[in-house]
Parts: structure tokens; sequence; C-alpha cells
């Protein structure tokens, strides 16, 4: 019987899933969306129920297994998603509360308590290589400590999104390392979680999930969930990747001066390393990779398809009312009319925050020059520009660790934008090739990474490299003196409007 091996990823807002065979070549796509169920209950907390997350997870791969028929055998399943997530499990491995989502930044304090004990950033830094982002898991453990003591008691493991679904087919809790990486307390040097700094800080060990190589099998299905899915009761679970670094090499960019943008619900810019490189300043993430003895270093945006779905459902919503599909024709249609640079309009899009260049989850969207000639044409393409004016500039910081860019590797639902990638090409000055799979580049390198359950590891790079594109776009050189002068005004928005992002917090604490 021939096989198939399934990739899931489980985001923020819906769960793909892939199936591919031993070539990596696609036999089926699912997907389910879970629109609204980011649930706001205070300032800078979002949490989402596990249950929604699980359900659209195990309902994508039965109907993935349905659609493959029964001539295929389903040999090994991989798992993507959000990252800095919360799931706490008690001892029956069921959650205690709803999941501290990849947005949520409650812990503030907690990760300011931390600084504290460690000097800083930079004093954080001999521990993890990292800075600890906004929405770090640790930071959520110390808040769900300190806030929700009885809770916390009962608490066996706490794991994130997409090994919280692996742990309903499994049985077995665990991460893998780039997951790990995401805690803020994980030595990404020497691949172990740092027992000096979880003492220094209070952390018990006992809490957090065993770590794995992403290719590594954590265990087979459990009898009762294969039975429940279609699958073989001898189905392989391999640890799987968080979606920063799945996307990373799912779209390709694992070779020197390749790097991948992947335009989501956020945005991101990453580049595969052959050794760890110091993360001087703290500016980056450098996360293990999916491939051993490989790190992804990486940087990017809170809001990005969020954004676009905001002004589509506000400027547009008499288009939307007939189906998103009307809503966003009618959007580009109406910015491919609009020379680069707007008019002189700018938008700066940090609708839920900034975790880079700076960590700022107080900073809101700008919009700069706005005059009674603009139209919402024009505001639409100033969002699309100013959100890559946000790539561009977090690039800088990753340029500084990464290769000259060659290209860039695009994917994520914003990639189906041909004019969002042609303004990529023309900001960037350099080829941007769009990943075939691009809606569904995490859930495809994760299911090429089960595929590749039993055979040696230092294989994997090549077959990552060897994913092609459907599209390029090539860079316009009579665009770049316009996005050069605009880019030199984008990056004076924030530092202009910092303290008005500063009152607006107080505003919103007495208010």
């Amino acid at each position: 019987m021939k096989e198939a091996y399934i990739g899931v990823d489980i985001g923020s807002s819906g769960c793909k899933a892939i199936a591919v065979d031993g070539e990596g070549k696609t036999l089926g796509v699912q997907s389910v969306r879970y629109d609204n169920t980011l649930v706001c209950t205070g300032l800078g907390c979002y949490e989402q129920p596990a249950r929604v997350l699980r359900d659209a997870g195990l309902d994508c791969i039965r109907a993935l297994v349905r659609e493959l028929g029964p001539d295929r055998r389903t040999a090994a399943i991989g798992l993507t998603g959000q990252m800095h997530g919360l799931v706490a499990l008690d001892e029956h491995l069921e959650p205690l509360r709803p999941i501290l989502s990849c947005v949520d930044f409650r812990n503030e304090k907690q990760n300011d308590e931390i600084y504290a004990k460690v000097g800083g950033k930079e004093g954080l830094l001999p521990y993890t290589n990292n800075k600890m982002v906004p929405s770090c898991t640790a930071g959520k453990i110390l808040w769900m400590r300190e806030n929700e003591p009885a809770l916390f008691a009962r608490t066996r493991v706490v794991v994130n999104p997409k090994d919280y679904v692996r742990t309903v087919l499994t049985g077995v809790p665990a991460t893998d390392e780039s997951d790990a990486s995401g805690f803020g307390v994980y030595d990404v040097r020497n691949h172990r979680w740092n027992r000096e700094l979880l003492d220094l800080i209070g952390l018990p060990e006992e809490v957090l999930p065993p770590v794995l190589h992403a290719d590594q099998a954590v265990g087979t299905v459990l009898p009762e969930v294969a039975a429940e899915l279609g699958l073989g009761p001898d189905t392989v679970v391999v640890a799987g990747a968080g979606d920063a670094i799945m996307q990373t090499v799912g779209s390709g960019a694992v070779e020197e001066g390749v790097y991948s943008v992947v335009l989501g619900s956020g945005g991101l810019i990453s580049t595969s390393l052959g050794v760890c490189a110091h993360n001087e300043g703290a500016r980056l993430q450098v996360y293990s990779s999916a491939i051993r003895d490989q790190w992804v270093a990486y940087t990017g945006l809170m809001s990005v398809g969020t954004s676009v779905n905001w002004m589509r459902e506000s400027l547009y919503a008499a288009e939307s009312a007939r189906g998103a599909e009307e809503g966003f024709r009618r959007m580009d249609e109406e910015a491919a009319r609009v020379r680069p640079g707007c008019d002189g309009l700018l938008f700066f899009p940090s609708l839920l925050g900034q975790r880079n260049p700076v960590d700022d989850p107080y900073a809101k969207g700008v919009t700069v020059g706005l005059t009674p000639s603009h139209t919402r044409g024009h505001l639409y393409r100033a969002l699309l520009e100013g959100l890559a004016f946000g790539m561009r500039e977090v690039y800088l910081q990753l340029r500084e660790v990464g290769a000259p860019m060659k290209c860039i590797r695009i994917s994520g639902g914003g990639a189906v934008n041909t004019l969002w990638c042609q303004i990529f090409a023309d900001l960037f000055q350099a080829p941007v090739r769009r990943v075939p799979e691009y809606s569904a580049c995490g859930a495809l390198g994760a299911a090429v990474l089960a595929s590749h359950h039993g055979r040696d590891p230092a294989s994997l790079p090549g077959r990552f490299a060897s994913f092609g594109s459907d599209r390029t776009f090539e860079p316009d050189a009579s665009k770049k003196a316009v996005y050069d002068d605009l880019f030199a005004v984008y990056t004076q928005i924030y530092p202009a409007s910092k303290g008005i992002f500063q009152a607006l917090k107080r505003f919103d604490e007495t208010h």
C-alpha cells in the first residue's frame, strides 16, 4: 500500500493540513477556520478555547484520511503552529484553562522581574542567546503561578498549542527545540533548559516538557484516537516545530542568502544559519531549527494579515458583504491604480503592538500624510507598503547575522496578492519567488518532516532546498528611489509617536 504523510498547522485563526507522498508531492489539503475565537479578557490578555484548536486539528486529519482513501496509508504525522502560547495540562493531560495565545502579553511584569534578576536583555543573552519576547511562555507560567495559584498547583506540564494537539494524538507531552527556544529559558547553544536560569527566577523544571529534535518520533497515535480518525495504530507522530521555524524551512529558505517572508496573521522574515550567531543587542530571535545543527534567525511584525482584514472589514464592508473574495478583489483593483508611494501617504501598521524592531506592546497604528485627495485605494496600498517597509526595517537587524540577500521565498495567505509580492520585490530590490503551496507552507514543511522520519537527518536540508516556486517577481529598478526616500520617512514614525502611545496606554488604564 502506498504511504502518505500529514502535516498540521495549528494557527491562531485557523488550522491547515496537507498530505504528501514520500517525494513531497501534495496529495490533499484541508483547513478549518476558527475566526473570532480569540477573546480579549483585559489589556494585553488574549485567550482561546483549547478544545477549538484541538478539534480543528483532529478534524483536518480525519478529512485528509478520507480524502486519501483506502489506497493510502498514513505513515506519519508532523505538527507546527503558533509559538509562545500556554496550554496548562493537569495530571490527566487535560487543559486547566483557556490557552494564553501567542499575542497575549499579560506577563509584562514577570518579564521585567526576570530582566531585573539577570541584568536586562544583555544579561539574559549568556543564558539563552535571546531576549524574552513580550508573549514568551516562561513569563506566562510565572504569571499563572502568581495570579492563578490553585490552577498552577494542579499543572503537570505546560506545552504550546501544537504540542497539545500532539499530546491528544499520542498521550505523550513534549516539545521540540524551536518551540522550547520560544519559552525564554532555553539555551539554544547547548540545546537544553538552562537550569541555572530556572533556579534564578524560581521556575520549576518539572512543569516544562521534554525537548526532542523536530524529526524525532514522540510516539504513535493512541489506539482509540487512531480508530476515531481512520488511522492505523502504528501511525508515527514526530515532534515538528514552531510555525516561524517550519515556515522558514518549508519555504525552502535553508541556504545562505535566501530569506523567507511569511505573510500570515503576523509577518515574519527569517534566514537559516549554520552556526548559532551571537544575538548582539538581543535584537532578534535566534532559535533552534527543524533541521539538526542549524538555527533560524528571525524577526517580524505582529499584525499583517490582521491589518489587511481590518481594512477590508472597515473600508470595504459593502463589497465584503458579498464575500471576502469580492472584498479583496476590489481592494487590489483600487490599490493597483495608485502610484508607488501613494502620493505621500504612509501607514504605520502596529494594530497589535510591536515586537520588532523594538518591544512595545502598546504601539498603535498611525496614518501620516492623509489629505482630501487620498482615496480608500490609497489607504489600502499605503497599508501594503507600510507592512513591507516594516519588514525592511526589521530585515536590517536580521542582516547583521545573515548573509546578503540573494532572493526572497514568499509564503502565507498574503502571497496570493501579486501586487503585494511585486511591492516586496521593488522595495527590497531582490527577486521574490512564491512558494507553490504558499498558503500552507508550514503544514507542508511539517508533512515533509514527517516523511523524513527514519531517514538520514543530514539529507533533510536538500529536500527543503529542492522546493520550487510557482511564480517569480523581478524587481523594478525604477521604483528604488521612491521606496528608499519614503522608507527614510517611515523609520521616523515610531520615534515621533512613542510618547503618544504611552499617553494612550495611561488613558486605557484609567478610562
